[in-house]
């Protein structure tokens, strides 16, 4: 939570409350976490699905390898557009009722595209299931914050961000397998079902606490007569009142921050094996073991981090966590002759431990601009800023790619990496006159 806000208080529902909101389901911390944790790592499964399948859908539909793209780029796509007014619903009807319908849709498209008969339905489908997913950030946060004590936000982030990477890492495994077994059909209808159980998992068993917060806060706020006249609040009535979030210049520094340094994530991720090839001429094989240092590094980091970020402020792990990647990804570029395979996975092992320490960081940084009763719309929008990221790095670093070179385009991506360290410092004293003004 923000510097002016505190955490749900279970004590403080009253009798009224009680009756509105019954008490259903687990409330505890561990568990909230845990069930949170559990939906991000079904929502990265979605996010994979296709990939695993793209030689078995390619034969099937004879498509091309940009038709194939273009099916990972129809479920990011609603991300974009939607994350912003999911995440104002959030604020208004309380996450856990918003997380299983997202989970229930986007299981719902994956599910669909098992029964898909051409490539425009399996587009469709996919599109439906990004629907789903834009829920995810701005309900998952919502949730986490309301049972997450400041002293272990750090964790619960990297609790929940390392469910994510978990996801990632099962989807090719488990799709792919089930799909060169049972066919291409029967693996997305499967794991698409396991959507559905999981969603009615977490409606039964996961009480309310985002909306209890809500009620909370409401009669709080009815007895005491609050009314801040903010521009945030007063362009709330519609749907789209969150997009009042772009006249704030605060608001802009940190979706700025996602931004960048989501570009530079996703295009260590995706080029980091095309890197290892054209510069230190390595075989496929080899390269693709430099990618997989990577990710195991960068999970660990996660866990980490979410230690960490319990420990020591924000700024300093993430302006170290950056600029060390940076000086390791400009070391890299500039050692392009002669380097072994030992020198390759100690650099890109340097970097993904240190960008996975810094991402708990980053959303305790994001949460110290969230206000009560803002995490759902405030995330929405941060992680709109990270969609956008996901989309824009391969594109741009791609076109950086086949004109000059892959070494150029890590070069720029440390420069990026810098861009996002410098905007956390500058975000440390708009955090510093917030607190002054909130003390005046």
């Amino acid at each position: 939570m923000g510097a002016t806000g505190g955490r749900f208080d279970r004590s403080a529902s009253g009798p009224a409350m009680t009756r509105s909101i019954r008490p259903v389901g687990r409330s505890d911390t561990k568990f909230v976490l845990g069930m949170v944790s559990g939906g991000h790592f079904v929502s990265h499964v979605y996010l994979l699905a296709f990939p695993p399948l793209f030689p078995l859908l390619g034969a099937e539909f004879d498509l091309s390898t940009s038709q194939l793209g273009l099916l990972v780029t129809a479920i990011y796509v609603p991300q974009l557009v939607l994350q912003l007014p999911l995440g104002d619903l959030v604020d208004r009807v309380g996450a856990k009722r918003v997380l299983v319908a997202g989970i229930a849709v986007t299981a719902l498209g994956i599910a669909l595209a098992g029964l898909a008969t051409s490539y425009p339905l399996l587009l469709a489908c996919a599109f439906v299931s990004g629907i789903g997913q834009s829920v995810f950030h701005p309900a998952d946060y919502a949730l986490l914050d309301t049972v997450a004590g400041d002293d272990a936000e750090g964790l619960a982030f990297g609790v929940h961000t390392f469910g994510g990477f978990a996801g990632s890492a099962a989807a090719p495994v488990v799709i792919g397998g089930a799909g060169l077994r049972f066919g291409w059909e029967i693996a997305l209808l499967a794991v698409g079902a396991f959507g559905f159980v999981y969603a009615a998992a977490l409606h039964l068993t996961t009480a309310p606490v985002h909306a209890r917060r809500i009620a909370s806060d409401a009669a709080e706020d009815g007895e005491k007569g609050v009314d801040d006249g903010s521009d945030e609040d007063s362009s709330g009535a519609s749907p789209f009142g969150a997009l009042s979030l772009v006249r704030r210049p605060d608001m802009l520094l940190v979706f700025a921050f996602y931004f960048a340094s989501m570009t530079a994530i996703v295009g260590v991720q995706s080029f980091a094996t095309v890197f290892a090839i054209e510069s230190y001429g390595f075989a496929e094989s080899t390269a693709n073991t430099v990618l997989t240092a990577y990710l195991v590094c960068t999970a660990v980091g996660v866990l980490v981090g979410g230690v960490l970020a319990d420990r020591v402020r924000f700024e300093p792990i993430i302006v170290g966590a950056f600029c060390l990647s940076a000086a390791c990804l400009w070391f890299a570029t500039a050692a392009v002759s002669g380097a072994s395979l030992a020198v390759a996975l100690a650099v890109f092992s340097i970097v993904g431990l240190a960008m996975g320490t810094a991402l708990p960081a980053r959303d305790t940084f994001a949460n110290s601009f969230v206000d009560p009763g803002t995490a759902g719309k405030r995330f929405g929008f941060f992680f709109t800023g990270l969609s956008l990221g996901a989309v824009v790095s391969p594109a741009v670093l791609g076109a950086v790619i086949d004109a000059r070179s892959t070494a150029v385009a890590f070069a720029l991506v440390g420069v990026v990496l810098v861009l996002a360290a410098s905007i956390v410092v500058v975000a440390r004293f708009e955090l510093r006159s917030r607190a002054t003004t909130v003390a005046e």
